[in-house]
């Protein structure tokens, strides 16, 4: 009964290890094209520009209107508590860049619920940038770097729509104060008597 058994077995062994199962041929595919991904001198792949890839030609988030707010709403929790910003003023933010339109894209070309534009986008690492959760989350972190250098928010606010550059030679537009005083004006209106920008 032994000699049965271990004849038995040498036969299955043999078999599984002749020829691998079909089933696992493009796993091991895979695998080999990420081994030599990986392996020293291979070409990396190219950095993807936002919106290439990983997004689809579906806006999935959209399939009803109680799904996409309860995800902007998880976004805006997550981010908040990530970045340290207060979460009324990630949807100020939200009302008065994109009305709360995951798909919205500014004549100057910025994209989803907090307007970022491509550049800011592919700093921060953006794939999908009308994706609700990944877009909240960028433009929260990209206000918190702002803060920091700023030092307070009003500052902030006036970096995120104009850019930093104006921002830090004084040159703040009046389109970019009447945004900041909207915005501050839905967050907390008692702050818009303290606004300084210059």
């Amino acid at each position: 009964m032994s000699g049965r058994r271990t004849a038995a077995a040498l036969v299955a062994g043999s078999l599984l290890a002749s020829a691998p199962a079909l089933a696992d041929e493009p796993i091991a595919r895979r695998l080999a094209a990420l081994k030599s991904l990986a392996s020293p001198g291979s070409v990396q792949a190219p950095k993807r520009a936002p919106g290439a890839g990983g997004c689809g030609g579906v806006r999935w988030w959209r399939a009803t209107d109680y799904g996409l707010r309860a995800r902007i709403d998880a976004a805006v929790r997550d981010a908040a508590l990530r970045y340290a910003v207060d979460p009324d003023l990630i949807r100020a933010v939200i009302r008065h860049e994109s009305a709360f339109d995951p798909d919205a894209v500014s004549h100057k070309g910025a994209m989803g619920l907090m307007q970022l534009m491509p550049r800011t986008a592919g700093e921060l690492g953006v794939v999908c940038p009308f994706e609700p959760r990944e877009n909240v989350l960028a433009g929260a972190r990209y206000l918190r770097e702002l803060h920091n250098r700023f030092g307070r928010w009003p500052l902030a606010l006036a970096a995120y729509n104009a850019g930093p550059g104006r921002v830090a030679a004084g040159r703040v537009p009046e389109e970019t104060r009447r945004y900041v005083r909207r915005v501050v004006a839905s967050w907390r209106p008692r702050l818009l008597a303290w606004i300084e920008l210059d």
